[in-house]
């Protein structure tokens, strides 16, 4: 008898929701169309998209596993434009030092993807005779005056771990926004 009575009131409960009149509705659009202030603290807004930059020298896999924690992804420059963006933010803060993207050859060694969106790098960032795979062990993208004589920001590829060299600041990138408008009715 008490499985008979679960079994009727589970029936019940399936169709009861559309009997009745929803008391809300929900509205989701990309972005922030109404310029709503929102603190997106530790991200910094460059040109429509919130980075952090990580400050403390780690490996490929920790530097991603940092940004996961923060619920975003190493950067991958979908566009030179946002290369430059992200170039121009740290040499106006004077920062010349290294930074982990999540570009890597991990897969398949010479065909460079970015790991966060499965995307192949085709931006031309890259310093002078790089990538070069040297030593046969370099696989994930780093940006950075790479040479001593450098004078810009560029792409090159480095161990991803196991190299004291190797140890990098880096870059997250904070998934695009959605704006959801919840309606309640009283």
């Amino acid at each position: 008898m008490p499985k008979t009575l679960v079994r009727l009131l589970l029936i019940v409960a399936c169709f009861a929701p559309g009997l009745t009149f929803d008391k809300y509705t929900t509205h989701i659009q990309n972005g922030n169309p109404n310029n709503l202030t929102v603190d997106m603290t530790p991200f910094v807004k460059i040109n429509g998209s919130y980075y952090v930059f990580g400050q403390s020298k780690v490996n490929w896999h920790l530097a991603y596993e940092d940004c996961r924690r923060l619920g975003s992804e190493l950067v991958a420059f979908e566009t030179s434009e946002e290369f430059d963006d992200i170039a121009a933010h740290l040499n106006a803060r004077g920062d010349r030092s290294e930074h982990w993207t999540s570009g890597n050859d991990l897969a398949r060694t010479g065909d460079y993807y970015w790991f966060s969106n499965v995307q192949l790098v085709t931006i031309k960032r890259w310093a002078p005779n790089q990538p070069d795979n040297s030593g046969g062990n370099e696989h994930c993208i780093h940006m950075g005056y790479i040479y001593g004589h450098s004078t810009e920001f560029q792409l090159n590829d480095r161990p991803c771990n196991g190299d004291p060299n190797s140890l990098f600041k880096y870059i997250c990138e904070a998934p695009k926004q959605e704006t959801i408008s919840i309606v309640v009715w009283k």
